[in-house]
């Protein structure tokens, strides 16, 4: 009776206690549910304040985005604790509907949000202090300032870097596409920013060595103008040599092209097409910018630039006028000397052709000999503005950014770790060194001692049969001569009073086209040119000349074109491709194209239509495209340089 008793009192016991455990487990479960989702509500509030943070960058204060940061990592490391090890059986549970996808990538994402905190808290208490010197506008005191600050914290970039490397890695691990929408794009947001991120950690750890922190660096900076179109950009109309010390402007000299040259010393011979349209019989710094490739064309112009200042040169800078003023527009405003009022990023190029023409409309000796004389003030005052502070470095970096992916300013520098950074990022203007898939160029040389460029219009249409085996190609050019002053073609070197006059003349222009080393021409344009329009007295068959590039393994399909002011000129081109632009992959076969941007131009419109083979099917294209009737169309700018994909089964 008593053994009964005890054992009714111990199951009473026992269920108690059972209960009071499932209790205590579900309060507990609540509570951690409660606490998970507080903060991951603290976090999405926060990164919902770092979004508009993102999408206002001009209007940061760095204080504010080191308190959010600090606030972010604090979530992360909270969220970590509370569920990293749920977060870990995420991938478990991709089967499930609708969420698979996020929880397959649950653990990597943690990941790159631990990484990048890191990375956020490292740089504020690396430069934490530095941010007192911000105002705030969000511009630091000096270029000096800088460069000081950069150098003092190598360490923490280091840290920063490796940090970043770390959340990019684990990204890379994420099929953005499983994902649910928003958190997809968020993803792809990061997926595009990350290697942006890297790379400028990168450039900010080597700075200050190309600032001089460490020993006096020497550039050349060249000045081009595209109204007188050359395969880089434009014709070399000024030349700068500046030298920098820890971040300071020790020395500038800016010369007008003309007086560069030392003819008390060696020249070479220059290319043949320069001495057949020219009349030039030496190559000279002037004409350095031959190649489409510009570390070609920085080694050549430091070469030619020698003879007559022999210097060691530590990087090339070429900037065009788009280049000058967009970054006169980011600088705000600046003031040059004998300028009537300050000069902006809208007015910066009115100023300079008005500094340029002649008192009185009179071209005279006197005027030829300083006519480019405003270069150096107008420099000097650039960098006066750059360097006292009060300018917005987050808008003037995206105007760089923007400048060096459209080619309207290309870097060589001497410096391993840079020209490998330039190199990866595809922003040392160099042309491909190894061909996949088929590869396209076209560039223009303004051949007629003119600013006719300025006037003319080009459209490009390129069309690819894969019908046929081996494929065959079609390249249709169409250049447009927007002025309507009659004008004879007269070949003559000759400048008029006022600046704009010199662009309604005749086009003579030089069209090389950059195609695949293992194309074969099958037909061409070819317009015969008048003995009368050429420097020689020889007349011009239009035949088309082939050659090896000098760079990469292409070939060129060149010839002369003469284009009247108010004509139009179409130029067409047929080759056969390498069957190798074909590419058998996992499903199906894949074409692929290369189209690249000749430096200098706003962006001609470009058409590429690509023919499938009879029966195929399209499993997709990069970019979008339209699809009909066999055919794949992609309208587009060739403002930088781009790239199309076609994916088929056939």
């Amino acid at each position: 009776m008593q053994m009964k008793w005890r054992n009714k009192t111990m199951n009473s016991w026992a269920k108690r206690l059972g209960v009071t455990l499932i209790v205590a487990g579900l309060i507990l479960l609540a509570w951690w549910g409660v606490t998970i989702i507080r903060t991951g509500l603290s976090l999405r509030r926060h990164l919902e304040q770092t979004q508009a943070l993102v999408e206002q960058p001009m209007d940061v204060d760095p204080a504010h985005v080191c308190d959010l940061v600090y606030e972010l990592r604090s979530d992360v490391v909270r969220l970590d604790r509370q569920a990293g090890a749920l977060a870990q059986l995420g991938p478990l549970l991709g089967w499930l509907p609708r969420v698979g996808g996020d929880l397959r990538a649950a653990p990597h994402l943690l990941e790159v949000a631990d990484g990048l905190t890191e990375a956020g808290t490292l740089s504020c208490e690396a430069f934490g202090p530095a941010l007192e010197g911000i105002d705030e506008n969000g511009a630091a005191p000096s270029l000096e300032w800088a460069v000081e600050v950069l150098d003092q914290n190598r360490s923490s970039l280091s840290l920063v870097l490796e940090a970043v490397r770390r959340a990019e890695k684990a990204g890379s691990q994420v099929d953005i596409e499983t994902l649910s929408s928003p958190l997809a794009d968020r993803a792809a947001l990061l997926d595009e920013a990350l290697p942006l991120l890297e790379t400028g950690l990168r450039a900010a750890q080597v700075a200050p060595d190309l600032l001089g922190a460490t020993e006096p660096r020497t550039y050349l900076v060249l000045a081009l103008n595209e109204d007188e179109r050359r395969p880089i950009a434009g014709y070399i109309t000024g030349v700068g040599e500046v030298t920098v010390e820890d971040g300071q402007l020790t020395d500038m000299t800016f010369r007008d092209v003309y007086k560069v040259d030392d003819f008390s010393q060696p020249y070479p011979t220059p290319p043949e097409p320069l001495q057949r349209y020219l009349g030039v019989d030496l190559w000279v710094f002037r004409d350095s910018n031959w190649s489409p490739d510009f570390p070609t064309v920085a080694r050549q112009a430091i070469e030619l630039y020698r003879p007559g200042y022999p210097v060691d040169i530590d990087g090339v800078v070429a900037l065009d006028q788009e280049a000058v003023r967009r970054l006169v527009g980011a600088l705000g405003q600046i003031q040059v000397p004998r300028a009537d009022e300050a000069v902006t990023g809208d007015t910066v190029v009115s100023y300079m052709r008005q500094a340029w023409a002649p008192e009185n409309q009179e071209v005279s000796k006197g005027w030829w000999a300083q006519r480019k004389s405003f270069m150096e003030p107008l420099a000097e005052a650039v960098w006066a503005k750059l360097t006292s502070g009060g300018v917005d470095y987050v808008r003037l970096g995206l105007t760089l950014l923007d400048l060096v992916e459209e080619k309207h300013l290309l870097l060589y520098v001497d410096h391993p770790q840079v020209e490998s950074l330039l190199k990866e990022q595809g922003w040392d203007g160099a042309l491909p060194t190894d061909q996949s898939g088929d590869f396209l160029m076209v560039v223009d040389a303004n051949v007629g001692y003119n600013r006719a460029s300025a006037k003319v219009e080009e459209m490009i249409d390129y069309q690819v049969d894969l019908r046929s085996m081996p494929p065959r190609a079609r390249l249709t050019l169409t250049y447009t001569h927007t002025s309507q002053v009659n004008y004879p073609c007269v070949r003559e070197i000759r400048y008029d009073p006022v600046y704009e006059q010199m662009m309604d003349r005749c086009y003579w222009d030089y069209v090389r086209v950059y195609v695949p080393e293992e194309s074969r021409l099958v037909d061409a344009t070819e317009i015969p040119i008048v003995e009368q329009a050429q420097f020689s007295g020889e007349g011009e068959s239009g035949e088309v000349i082939i050659k090896k590039a000098l760079a990469g393994p292409w070939k060129t399909f060149g010839a002369l074109m003469l284009l009247p002011t108010g004509k139009r000129q179409v130029r067409s081109y047929v080759w056969e491709l390498s069957p190798e632009v074909l590419v058998q992959r996992e499903e199906g076969e894949g074409y692929t194209l290369y189209v690249e941007k000749q430096p200098g131009t706003m962006g001609h419109p470009l058409r590429v239509v690509v023919r499938l083979p009879d029966g195929a099917r399209l499993l997709g294209t990069y970019p979008s495209s339209s699809f009909e009737s066999g055919r794949v169309l992609f309208r587009t700018v060739l403002d930088e340089n781009r790239d199309f994909e076609v994916r088929f089964a056939r």
